[in-house]
């Protein structure tokens, strides 16, 4: 994260994490669309939004295989990991899957580690598996994960861990392209390429009808939070680093640990204080570590 934009960077990060922890204490809209029509139809909203910024400026004809890549990438990250944690919802309990996506940091160590994809702070990537791991592994001490015996269960929970791969390596991925745009114009791309992606996928599940009264209940406290967190994510995805940014899979699941330790007050165990205190150590390190310059030189080709 350059200079110019260090405290605006941390402080959107801050929201960012905020409002997904918090997320459960917003109330939901009952006997709204089914969950793929929905995020369809927000990042549709976010995809119009953004459209009538950037046609201030314009789009740029040589951009064109850049604006595929981003289209393409931004479905990477959001879209079929939302689509796949739809279709495992029953196999796969929203508790593993969350412990799942907390090896997405594993992931972009590892991506930035093999292809010396990014410059800068990140160079020394391989220094920043070993928080990524005891994040992950403080995560399943908190996080009673189940693991199912029937053959459905285990293909849908590779199917996430696929999907999580694919959400880590995209992430590396945008924070190159996303560069070479105007920002208004990645978000309209992402918005718009997921909005088609969701609406597809929903129609070929389940069929799309879209009776008004259900259209208008997705104009809602939860999903203006949602819309922001997608600004916030694509904005963050551009002027983050990767891995700074993956910190979020530990940072979000710590504040709602922490959250639920002062709304509920449960009996802390061993096992709950050393995985909120290696959650915390791993998503901290993450966040903060550099690494040494010797080890930046190092990695120059």
């Amino acid at each position: 994260m350059n200079d110019s934009m260090r405290w605006t960077g941390w402080f959107g990060f801050a929201v960012l994490c905020f409002l997904a922890a918090t997320s459960w204490i917003i109330p939901q809209t009952a006997g709204a669309l089914p969950p793929l029509e929905e995020r369809g139809l927000l990042f549709g909203v976010v995809g119009v939004v953004a459209l009538l910024f950037s046609l201030r400026r314009g789009w740029r004809r040589e951009e064109g295989a850049s604006y595929l890549r981003v289209a393409g990438a931004g479905v990477g990250f959001f879209g079929v990991p939302g689509v796949v944690a739809e279709f495992a919802g029953r196999s796969v309990p929203a508790i593993t899957r969350s412990a799942l996506f907390a090896l997405a940091p594993v992931v972009v160590v590892i991506a930035v580690a093999a292809g010396d994809m990014v410059v800068g702070e990140e160079r020394g990537a391989r220094k920043f598996l070993v928080p990524a791991l005891i994040g992950a592994g403080g995560l399943l001490l908190l996080l009673p994960v189940e693991i199912s015996n029937s053959l459905r269960g285990r293909v849908m929970m590779g199917t996430v861990g696929a999907a999580v791969v694919l959400a880590g390596v995209s992430s590396v991925w945008l924070y190159q392209l996303l560069r070479e745009i105007r920002l208004a114009n990645a978000i309209a791309l992402v918005g718009f390429a997921n909005a088609l992606f969701f609406l597809v996928c929903a129609a070929l599940r389940d069929g799309i009808v879209w009776p008004w009264t259900d259209v208008i209940s997705v104009v809602s406290v939860s999903s203006f939070v949602d819309v922001a967190e997608v600004l916030l994510i694509v904005w963050l995805l551009r002027n983050m680093s990767p891995i700074r940014f993956s910190s979020r899979y530990l940072v979000i699941p710590l504040v709602t640990v922490l959250e639920s330790y002062v709304v509920e007050r449960p009996e802390v165990t061993a096992r709950m204080a050393g995985g909120t205190i290696l959650l915390a150590a791993g998503a901290g390190m993450l966040l903060f570590l550099r690494a040494r310059e010797e080890e930046t030189v190092l990695s120059l080709r």
